[in-house]
């Protein structure tokens, strides 16, 4: 497998796509994302389950990608895509899935570690009842040092993140193990980070825009990220063709 770097408008690129393939057939992917956060919301209801969703996590997004993927050939988007990560290499996707665990985990433990007294203060807080003066002030003064924890705890876990960026994609359509795919991803997310970049704050507004009015009108921000999946995730296929080639000499 090649990499190209691509220019940093690249990214706006992938945006702007993932929206033409969306709205080749809107009504398959917003019925396909209300399946999907109905299933999360009953896996997450019961214990520890919600650890085996983060682990098939890759799974679905293969899936969904192998969606977006008969989109852009001309195909129909059918249900059936959403099995397709666990009919093709499902161990391997489960493998990187877990590497993603390790992440979230990594970036959770740093956190705690960063800011333990100010997060309990914060808790102690908001236990407290009604808004006070005083309340108000402790929670202004914890809120600095959560702030840089949490920063900190994405930047310890953002290999990780840009490590398991593409690779369910490489392992999915490109038969890649994980170690290698995870590797590449890496690798390819370094190459170009200008257009990383681009794509990450051309997103950005769209997201804040549809979490404000999922709360505006469901009191429930991440409904905005769920009806935004399908332009993520068909964005994120442009992305993988844009910058994966197959080796010359394979």
């Amino acid at each position: 497998m090649n990499i190209r770097t691509v220019n940093a408008s690249r990214g706006w690129y992938w945006l702007v796509s993932g929206m033409m393939i969306f709205r080749k057939s809107p009504g398959h992917w917003l019925l396909m994302m209300a399946v999907l956060y109905i299933a999360s919301r009953l896996i997450v209801a019961l214990p520890f389950v919600g650890l085996i969703a983060v682990l098939v996590a890759p799974n679905i997004l293969a899936g969904l990608t192998h969606g977006a993927h008969a989109l852009a050939s001309g195909k129909p988007l059918r249900f059936g895509y959403l099995a397709s990560g666990f009919l093709k290499n499902p161990g391997p996707l489960v493998t990187v899935g877990g590497v993603s665990l390790i992440g979230h985990l990594i970036m959770l433990m740093v956190i705690a570690a960063m800011a333990g007294t100010a997060m309990s203060g914060i808790a102690t807080t908001m236990s407290s009842g009604a808004v006070t003066p005083d309340t108000v002030t402790a929670m202004r003064a914890a809120a600095p040092r959560l702030l840089m924890s949490v920063i900190f705890g994405l930047i310890v876990s953002l290999p990780i993140i840009l490590a398991v960026w593409f690779a369910p994609l490489l392992v999915f359509f490109d038969n890649m193990r994980p170690v290698a795919a995870m590797l590449l991803s890496l690798r390819a997310c370094i190459k170009n980070v200008l257009a990383m970049l681009v794509y990450g704050l051309a997103v950005l507004l769209p997201l804040m825009v549809m979490m404000q009015l999922a709360t505006a009108l469901t009191r429930q921000p991440e409904i905005g990220i769920w009806l935004l999946a399908p332009i993520l995730v068909s964005s994120l296929f442009v992305s993988y063709q844009d910058l994966f080639a197959p080796d010359a000499t394979a």
